[in-house]
């Protein structure tokens, strides 16, 4: 099934993509810009089997994934990066959301911001989600400025409070920022 947004399309990642993801999160020209060193130190890039631990087989099944499913965003019939969810609450209409570009050469277009809207109104329209979070840190400008554009809006949550919460820890970084937006049940 793909999914079509104004600029971008979106279609579910498959298990044999898992590792090229990794590669685009580990070792592409963005990686400095939001994940290790010089400018992220405090927060390591994780090895593949580390990633594979977090991104499991069920986020890249072809059957419905309820839990988490990463998504490759394609603009223009070209693989420009990807953009899943995780913690799926059904019960709290709510999943917490990450992406990421596959290059320096896919920012700035309006593909990731598309990709947000696109998968918040897909989740939204398909299962009735309504509270869609993310976490950058504070330091990640473009990609903050990114969410605000897709309508995400800072909120103040804590790390305690935001494990309490989802029941895990959703901060990569000491300086994360939650972000929300919320949509009207549509189902």
């Amino acid at each position: 099934m793909v999914i079509k947004g104004s600029k971008i399309k979106l279609r579910p990642a498959v298990l044999s993509e898992r590792r090229m993801i990794y590669a685009w999160l580990a070792n592409s020209d963005l990686t400095p810009s939001f994940i290790g060193p010089p400018d992220y130190p405090d927060s390591r890039i994780p090895t593949l089997r580390e990633f594979c631990q977090d991104y499991k087989a069920s986020f890249f099944s072809s059957i419905g994934n309820k839990t988490g499913k990463n998504y490759i965003i394609s603009a223009n019939n070209i693989r420009a990066g990807t953009v899943g969810y995780d913690l799926f609450d059904a019960k709290k209409q709510r999943v917490v959301l990450d992406i990421w570009m596959r290059a320096e050469k896919y920012c700035g277009k309006g593909y990731g911001t598309d990709a947000l809207i696109t998968i918040c109104g897909f989740l939204n329209k398909r299962y009735g989600i309504k509270d869609f979070y993310i976490a950058p840190s504070s330091r990640n400008k473009r990609a903050i400025a990114a969410y605000r554009k897709a309508g995400f809006r800072p909120i103040k949550m804590s790390q305690s409070t935001a494990i309490k919460e989802f029941g895990v820890d959703i901060f990569d970084y000491p300086d994360n920022i939650v972000m929300r937006k919320t949509l009207k049940t549509l189902t």
